[in-house]
């Protein structure tokens, strides 16, 4: 992807470390997540996970990867 451009809304990611959520449980590093909204053209990105705990946390694109992005 070239600098600057925007992840597509609906790829699914990785994470590359682990990250707190609000109630201080933690996502565990590879946990897989969907891409629901774009901030600020791509410098950070709302980010929905059902597992291992339900929780929608914002991400900038240094702490997750693409693993797979939509067919539309």
């Amino acid at each position: 992807m070239g600098q600057g451009a925007a992840i597509r809304e609906l790829s699914r990611i990785a994470l590359t470390s682990p990250q707190e959520i609000e109630n201080g449980q933690v996502l565990p590093a590879r946990s897989e997540g969907t891409i629901v909204g774009t901030w600020a053209r791509g410098a950070a990105y709302e980010v929905e996970f059902t597992r291992p705990y339900a929780a929608l946390i914002t991400l900038q694109p240094n702490q997750f990867e693409v693993i797979a992005e939509p067919n539309f």
